[in-house]
């Protein structure tokens, strides 16, 4: 009986055949081999010289063994791909599961973006119903004594918290979800002004009590509002047109900019954020123009900087703004801060880390800021001021 050998072309391993043997299994692999037609012991005959060489067994064995090769080393990168991402999964299965991992991860964050370093020093709060907790908040102030009021959406409460972090105490602005807590600021004098249920209504920032409201001349609307070093308190209103009204410390208005940002672009604006600085500068940012637009204390347009975009000075997705003691603009962009001079140059880009979606600048370069984990965070801006 005739015998020839034969490679897998599975795995490689050399079989051997018989002759008019149609088909065979591999006893390494276990894998159903067909024998090719051109394995039989019959003498090829000289092709003519219009035709192509028929491939003789010699020639079929070596290219059955090529593939063989190239079928195992697609076996062993396979297996070494799955063999990594398999380690990786353990490794972030350990480092989301040790809790000693999760307490360095807790603690202060420092990132470092252009040889400057901002340290979270002060941290407090988080997820809960009791006092001390947040239940999803929305609204940061500091008054120039250290104190932290947060504001809560859910909980319709305003807590108190000393510079340390520590709870003084509460109070009530609404029932749970009745109305939807847009803004609040607070004067120097220890007025809390908020808007809620569209109106700008006016406590008594330590023990709650409602003192008064502001109204605009076409009624409800107000979306946001901050007060001045002079005491007189600006506000944006959005019902039907994008205004910025201004009043006197006394509540009286001193002036109403209708169509503040569509009457400088022509596009529609329905949500517009507002922060002053200390010579009562107003800087408002449209979201659906993605510019921020300065306006004079008289109301009178200065400037528009800023787009939408990825590159330097450019916004993705803005959450808040704060003007520093030095008159400059921050801006808390989808985990960075982005900072412009007064005049809307663009200065730098810093990651601390963490996202805040509302903060607050007071002296000393103190930022306090709210964080999706639901807790306050003191960021020391000391480092990163001495390059600005």
């Amino acid at each position: 009986m005739k015998i020839k050998n034969f490679k897998c072309p599975s795995c490689g391993a050399s079989l051997k055949i018989k002759k008019d043997q149609d088909m065979l299994s591999c006893p390494y692999c276990d894998s159903t081999v067909m024998v090719p037609k051109s394995s039989s012991p019959v003498k090829p005959s000289s092709p003519a010289p219009s035709q192509s060489p028929i491939t003789t067994s010699y020639q079929l064995s070596e290219i059955l063994d090529t593939q063989g090769i190239r079928r195992s080393c697609s076996r062993t990168i396979i297996s070494t791909a799955v063999s990594l991402l398999l380690g990786l999964g353990v490794l972030v299965f350990f480092l989301t599961n040790s809790s000693d991992i999760r307490e360095i991860l807790r603690g202060p964050i420092a990132a470092i973006t252009g040889g400057s370093s901002i340290p979270v020093v002060l941290e407090f709060g988080g997820e809960g119903m009791g006092a001390g907790y947040f239940q999803d908040p929305v609204q940061i102030c500091v008054d120039p004594q250290g104190n932290i009021f947060v504001g809560e959406q859910e909980t319709g409460r305003i807590q108190i918290f000393d510079e340390e972090g520590n709870y003084t105490g509460q109070w009530i602005y609404a029932e749970s979800d009745e109305f939807y807590l847009y803004s609040m600021a607070l004067s120097r004098s220890g007025l809390l002004y908020m808007v809620y249920d569209n109106e700008l209504h006016i406590h008594e920032a330590a023990a709650g009590e409602l003192v008064g409201s502001l109204r605009h001349p076409d009624g409800w609307g107000f979306d946001d509002v901050e007060v001045c070093d002079d005491g007189s308190i600006v506000a944006a209103w959005y019902c039907n047109r994008d205004d910025i009204i201004k009043f006197s410390p006394d509540g009286s208005v001193d002036f109403l900019l209708e169509e503040a940002i569509s009457g400088q672009t022509g596009d529609s604006e329905l949500d517009t954020d507002l922060t002053v600085d200390g010579s009562g500068n107003i800087f408002a940012y449209g979201t659906f123009n993605h510019s921020v637009f300065k306006f004079s204390p008289d109301g009178r347009f200065l400037n528009r900087f800023g787009s939408d975009g990825d590159r330097p000075g450019q916004f993705t997705s803005p959450s808040s703004f704060c003007i520093d003691p030095q008159g400059r603009l921050w801006v808390s962009d989808f985990g960075d801060l982005i900072v412009f001079d007064n005049n809307g140059t663009y200065i730098d880009t810093f990651n601390p880390g963490i996202t805040l979606h509302d903060m607050v600048m007071i002296s000393g370069f103190r930022l306090y800021g709210l964080t999706n984990d639901d807790t306050v965070v003191q960021l020391d801006l000391s480092g990163v001021m001495e390059g600005l």
